[in-house]
């Protein structure tokens, strides 16, 4: 009864590329003989578009117009989704990606995954560190980090009825979902079975094929060099929660960001707000460095009083960085001898010297604050 009044609800035209962008579709011939689907738009700052496990490229249609209007953007449809070819050898899904920078000329990117895509994302950051610019990453998702027995409950029932052959039902199930989007949202719900009733393989692609790094990435997170920002809805399942957790605990440039009133697919959910956060990201991610002299930095290292607390800057392997009530450090970027800023969240910090060249405070300046100075005490 319940999908039958769905299909009544939303007899609507099918949700495809074509319905909200305009930009040319071609295919690339992949090792292994497989053909994979993509677009191409744009012109500036590379961004990689990577979809989620259940839908295909489709997912990013809200975002791609305002992308595309200022950046050169790639999106493509992985092994086996919508209109690419299924997987029928072993394969790298970091090769595809990197065969696909290629051809369109991207020398390095900022990725942007949903779900699975995010550790496609962080998967190719360990494989090919020089390409990677920065990882925004939304719902993430870590390769060799072990599911619930919830999680994967929920997606065995969802996906039930396709062993009885009805790819609707379980499309049905997909958008009733109470994780990949939150609240009624009908829009939503209503666009993620269009796209499943519409290419239904991409409930079926098992992954059998695919190759994951040895050893796997959740033991390796802290060697991801990029610029990190993992994004989570409130209303998302717990295991996300924790991979988002675990990529917090170890990358060493990250930052972590529940947001409220979304759940997994924030994509299709909030786009605006999508686009403005990655707009911000890129530009603090992307912004310029200079060498300071390891003899200028050491003047900089002592404890300074933070309010009723202490801030301590450290100098570890050459680099400063930022200790506050016990807190994972916090790498500092020098924009100048003088001045330095957190590339996650664009807090600046800059030390103030006196007449004999002594520095005596630190003055820290969070964005769209007040500067707080603070005196050196050791």
């Amino acid at each position: 009864m319940r999908f039958a009044a769905w299909m009544i609800l939303f007899v609507v035209q099918p949700w495809s590329p074509q319905s909200t962008t305009d930009t040319p579709a071609t295919f690339i011939t992949v090792a292994g003989g497989g053909r994979l689907y993509y677009e191409e738009c744009g012109a500036g700052p590379n961004i990689v578009l990577l979809h989620d496990g259940l839908l295909h490229s489709v997912v990013w249609d809200d975002v791609w117009r305002p992308l595309c209007a200022k950046y050169h953007v790639l999106r493509y449809d992985r092994r086996g989704y919508g209109r690419s070819d299924a997987a029928s050898v072993p394969f790298s899904p970091e090769s595809d990606l990197a065969a696909l920078m290629q051809h369109v000329r991207m020398e390095r990117a900022t990725l942007v995954g949903a779900s699975s895509g995010t550790a496609l994302a962080l998967d190719f950051a360990l494989a090919h560190p020089a390409q990677v610019e920065a990882l925004f990453l939304i719902g993430p998702v870590v390769h060799g980090m072990r599911s619930s027995d919830y999680f994967l409950a929920r997606g065995n029932a969802a996906n039930a009825p396709l062993a009885a052959n009805d790819p609707r039902a379980a499309a049905d199930n997909w958008a009733h979902d109470p994780f990949e989007v939150s609240g009624p949202r009908p829009e939503a719900r209503k666009r993620i079975f269009e796209a499943l009733a519409a290419n239904p393989q991409n409930l079926r692609v098992a992954g059998q094929f695919e190759v994951r790094p040895i050893p796997p990435t959740v033991s390796r997170l802290a060697e991801v060099t990029a610029p990190t920002l993992a994004i989570v809805g409130e209303a998302d399942i717990a295991d996300v929660h924790a991979f988002a957790g675990a990529i917090q605990a170890s990358v060493p440039v990250v930052r972590r960001e529940v947001w409220k009133g979304v759940g997994h697919l924030i994509a299709l959910e909030d786009p605006a707000q999508v686009v403005a956060r990655l707009d911000a990201f890129i530009a603090i991610a992307r912004r310029p460095t200079v060498a300071v002299a390891r003899a200028a930095l050491d003047t900089y290292a002592g404890s300074y009083a933070l309010g009723g607390s202490v801030a301590i800057v450290a100098l570890e392997h050459d680099r400063l960085v930022l200790r506050l009530n016990g807190d994972a450090d916090v790498l500092l970027f020098a924009a100048s001898p003088t001045r330095f800023f957190v590339r996650t969240t664009g807090t600046e910090l800059e030390f103030e010297r006196d007449d004999h060249g002594a520095v005596r405070a630190l003055i820290i300046t969070n964005p769209n604050g007040t500067p707080i100075r603070c005196p050196r005490i050791g």
